[in-house]
């Protein structure tokens, strides 16, 4: 998928940061963050320690609970997106899986991935947000 990488401390669930982490989804739900796979050349040993007062695999479950409950907010169309990103089907799997037009997956997919993406996520339900959308393209498009 990317070859970007993210700290758990600079997710702020962007387009890029959701498919890395529905890249790596199995690997955060069993606490384990990804690793950065560079060398640093770094050889010498930490004076000031610092402990943590959490295990290692909270931040990372945390974080994939937190997409979790935002695709599951979708419904159906935050499980196309878990299939789509992390099981790998393409649009044209799905759509013949759940007989849905092949334009509708792809309209339901760019849905939930703005909506998990939004600031406003909290505000409003899943279902008024598509309605909005729905409101607003059919707004600025005159045909």
């Amino acid at each position: 998928m990317s070859d970007k990488w993210f700290s758990y401390g600079s997710i702020r669930y962007s387009l890029e940061q959701i498919f890395f982490l529905l890249e790596h989804k199995s690997l955060l739900e069993s606490g384990h963050w990804p690793s950065r796979h560079i060398e640093s050349g770094y050889i010498g040993s930490s004076k000031g320690r610092k402990y943590n007062t959490e295990g290692y695999f909270v931040k990372a479950v945390v974080i994939i609970a937190e997409l979790n409950l935002r695709l599951n907010a979708t419904g159906l169309d935050g499980i196309l997106v878990v299939e789509r990103y992390n099981h790998g089907y393409d649009e044209g799997e799905l759509a013949d899986r759940y007989k849905l037009d092949y334009y509708e997956v792809i309209d339901r997919l760019n849905s939930a991935l703005n909506y998990c993406r939004g600031s406003k996520r909290k505000d409003t339900s899943y279902e008024n947000y598509k309605y909005h959308q729905g409101y607003q393209k059919e707004k600025r498009d005159p045909s």
